[in-house]
């Protein structure tokens, strides 16, 4: 057993030294060995595909599309974070070079912690970077430059002027954390239909209708209510134009089936030329539950954030309240 433990350490030495010998490996015959320090690209408008791979193979590919940024040919990429992406590599800049003394062990860690990134404009390949860890004082990354082929034969210390941070943290291969967040986002003028359900109160749930600007109070069944106040139903429907989830929330697969088979405690359904978009809301236990001082009841549910479940999809969404507004409110709101 402990002949079998030494074999493996000495073959994963072996494999970290050779990591670290291609890392550095420059191919002379292309006019390798030169050091090359031009991370930063201009024209930032014209890069379609950006790919970020991990040592442990996780990956991440992003494609330009029509109209929004593709994940992994399946998702809708995060706009926000291809806009961050896309100024690093604008604004990215040599902070100072690998000293001689440490550039062994920079490129050595760098072997056993990298990330790759490729960089695509129109089309075809522009540059890669391999992104080792941040600085000690957490004010640079170690990097190395490939440009045709070529790997560049010093890594460099690279920043973004006026920025106090690390730029690794910058390249993620998580799905979830690429994933847009964007549940209901309409033009509220394009809304049909919006029906909000409450659990165990069929006399305050609701149907709200919008045909040709003019909007409808209803009962879920359709029965129109006379005496409800517009401007406040109107006002209603200005919520669904911008609401995002937080996150996806790390549960397991038995816990999320677990969540799923309860009946929701909202449940909130808009149409969009003729498409519903269904969301079941749950409440989510608190981390830390608290009690109430008057009445010395425990609150055992978060009072900051809500699961959401958008249509029947095995995935549990997490809200902020504040995020979405007033869109729980009860019929008994819009009317005089």
């Amino acid at each position: 057993m402990k002949k079998n433990s030494t074999l493996l350490l000495i073959l994963a030495v072996c494999i970290l030294g050779a990591i670290a010998y291609w890392v550095m490996k420059t191919d002379d015959s292309k006019g390798g060995g030169k050091a090359m320090s031009d991370f930063a690209i201009e024209n930032t408008d014209e890069i379609d595909k950006i790919i970020i791979t991990e040592v442990n193979g996780n990956k991440a590919e992003l494609e330009k599309g029509e109209e929004y940024w593709i994940l992994n040919n399946k998702y809708r990429a995060r706009a926000e974070n291809i806009e961050l992406i896309l100024k690093t590599f604008k604004n990215i800049a040599v902070q100072s070079a690998v000293s001689s003394s440490a550039k062994k062990n920079v490129v050595t860690g760098m072997a056993a912690r990298n990330k790759k990134v490729e960089i695509f404009q129109n089309g075809k390949l522009l540059k890669k970077y391999y992104i080792g860890s941040p600085t000690k004082d957490h004010y640079g990354t170690y990097m190395l430059l490939e440009k045709n082929g070529v790997k560049s034969s010093e890594p460099y210390i690279m920043h973004i002027p006026g920025f106090n941070g690390f730029l690794e943290s910058r390249f993620f291969t998580n799905e979830n954390d690429w994933k847009y967040t964007g549940v209901f986002v309409y033009d509220p003028l394009d809304i049909q239909k919006i029906k909000v359900e409450f659990k165990g109160q069929p006399e305050s749930s609701y149907l709200v209708t919008q045909f040709d600007k003019k909007v409808q109070l209803n009962t879920v069944d359709g029965t129109s209510i006379k005496d409800f106040v517009k401007p406040l139903v109107e006002n209603y429907i200005l919520n669904y134009e911008k609401i995002y989830f937080n996150r996806i929330a790390e549960l397991s697969e038995n816990k999320v089936d677990s969540i799923m088979s309860l009946e929701p405690e909202y449940r909130i359904e808009v149409t969009v030329n003729n498409r519903p978009t269904k969301v079941d809301f749950y409440l989510k236990p608190s981390d830390n539950p608290s009690v109430d001082l008057v009445t010395g009841e425990e609150n055992i549910w978060d009072e900051n954030y809500i699961y959401g479940v958008m249509n029947g999809k095995k995935e549990v969404l997490v809200f902020q309240y504040f995020a979405l507004g007033n869109v729980f409110s009860r019929k008994e709101y819009f009317i005089q």
